[in-house]
């Protein structure tokens, strides 16, 4: 009896554990050699913060089974033009409807439609302003939304020419920003983009290497529209990863139309996961940047395509 008994537990104990383990998403890097087997990244999702019934979306994103956001800040969401109180006051009122749908604010995209802190006119002074702009912003969200610790940043739209310009002037804008960002306690991102700066391994090498302190920020439908192997580039990130976008695009078209996945032509959601868990030891959120698209349809595809895939192809 005493043997079965003991059996009986074992059994117990080996049901309770043998189902996946979420990751409690973290900015630290996982060690070297860690198990993965059975790890599963918890699913995000963008919204902007303007985004009409803001209250209403976020109920929605929550009921699809989603635990985490991002925050997305445009120019035209009109930060500029508020007085600081009235953007705490905005900011402030979204992260207390995400935690009243028990959400999470995992990460900020910083204002992405300022187009001058790479200085694509060449003038310093607008350079200048354009970082205290978005340090503005990333001042005011650290204070409404503390439990944020990773503001996303894009480059200007457009560059210089030569673009190796916009590398200098970009290198210059960050090496004042990570001052600012490390006083706060959060990490800046850079991402990968179209039509603009840092589209390939090779421009976003020469714009991070060698600062300090600077994380990236990677759009897997970016690298993708641009023409870009998008397992490479992951692999070349490393341990310099700070968070993702995913969503779909048509390979080497330069059309950002941020798809659902499995409208695109993204085949590799198995190796990419893969590549996440065992190369980057990425322990953040799987960050879906798909606007307004209907989060149920959204976690469908992270459950039927992208786990499926993984599970295929790794047997995990």
């Amino acid at each position: 009896m005493k043997r079965l008994f003991f059996v009986l537990v074992a059994l117990m104990a080996l049901s309770c554990t043998s189902g996946p383990t979420m990751i409690t998403p973290t900015t630290v890097v996982a060690q070297q050699g860690e198990d993965t087997k059975g790890l599963r990244y918890y699913p995000g999702i963008s919204i902007g913060v303007k985004t009409e019934n803001f209250d209403q979306m976020v109920a929605e994103i929550a009921s699809a089974g989603f635990k985490y956001i991002e925050i997305s800040i445009a120019h035209k969401s009109g930060l500029w033009n508020m007085t600081d109180e009235e953007v705490r006051q905005m900011l402030t009122e979204k992260q207390q409807a995400a935690a009243a749908n028990n959400l999470t604010v995992w990460s900020i995209h910083l204002p992405f439609e300022d187009k001058v802190w790479t200085n694509i006119g060449g003038e310093e002074s607008i350079r200048v302003q354009s970082v205290a702009n978005i340090m503005r912003v990333l001042r005011l969200c650290t204070e409404s939304i503390p439990e944020c610790k990773n503001y996303v940043l894009h480059a200007s739209k457009g560059t210089l020419k030569p673009r190796s310009e916009s590398v200098l002037q970009a290198r210059k804008s960050l090496s004042e920003m990570l001052p600012v960002a490390k006083e706060y306690g959060v990490r800046l991102c850079v991402e990968n983009l179209v039509g603009s700066l840092c589209p390939t391994i090779e421009e976003m090498g020469a714009t991070i290497d060698g600062i300090e302190d600077v994380w990236v920020t990677y759009d897997i439908g970016h690298a993708n529209c641009v023409g870009v192997d998008v397992i490479d580039f992951l692999k070349w990130i490393g341990h310099r990863l700070g968070t993702v976008h995913i969503h779909d695009t048509m390979y080497a078209t330069m059309i950002d139309d941020h798809r659902v996945v499995g409208d695109g032509n993204i085949n590799r959601w198995g190796e990419v996961y893969n590549t996440l868990l065992e190369d980057n030891r990425y322990r953040g959120v799987f960050m879906f940047e798909l606007g307004n698209k209907e989060p149920k349809t959204v976690m469908d595809t992270y459950h039927n395509i992208i786990l499926k895939q993984y599970v295929e192809q790794y047997n995990k």
